[in-house]
């Protein structure tokens, strides 16, 4: 069930073009930008936007303009970890594991210094479980994590029932075009 219901998404996100997922994006960044959680956080986690995903450039921009601490995932494939690393400029991204932008010049940092993680994914149901592409690296790294987790999202993204397994971790808020919602 969960394969099907990431084919399906990872299809009707694919059929999005390059306009509408700028436009959707710059609508999902001024939710962000004017939400009290991002503006009184210091240390501020995103990901690098990778086939039709909400697009973070916008984020990150502001981010490092607002003078925060811009965090990105850096992937240690053999071991299926996500490390947190503090980038000072966007040109510090390369291409990674996965053919994703990762930290290039970084510094690694705890984890739990981040007051807020932006995480993508295929899918969210409406509790805040999240379909991701299968590997569960945001799951592992989110464990033991303290701070505010954030879904990105486009409002279609957002389904009824996601088929949560037992290792799956719960966002503390989805964003999507629609706003933000609290679960």
């Amino acid at each position: 069930m969960k394969d099907d219901l990431r084919k399906k998404y990872i299809q009707i996100r694919n059929e999005l073009s390059k306009e509408e997922i700028i436009k959707r994006s710059i609508v999902i960044t001024k939710h962000i930008l004017n939400w009290d959680k991002f503006i009184n956080s210091n240390c501020i986690m995103i990901y690098s936007s990778f086939k039709n995903e909400v697009d973070t450039s916008f984020l990150a921009e502001e981010i490092l303009k607002r003078e925060k601490n811009l965090i990105y995932p850096k992937t240690i494939k053999k071991e299926y970890k996500l490390i947190p690393c503090r980038v000072k400029n966007i040109d510090d991204l390369c291409i990674g594991e996965y053919g994703i932008l990762e930290p290039m010049n970084f510094d690694i940092i705890d984890k739990n210094s981040i007051d807020l993680i932006f995480v993508p994914g295929v899918a969210f149901d409406k509790d805040g479980y999240r379909l991701g592409y299968g590997a569960g690296y945001y799951d592992r790294f989110l464990e033991d994590f303290e701070g505010i987790k954030v879904g990105l999202c486009y409002y279609f993204q957002i389904v009824e029932d996601v088929f949560k397994g037992k290792y799956d971790i719960k966002m503390d808020y989805l964003i999507c075009e629609e706003g933000i919602l609290k679960l």
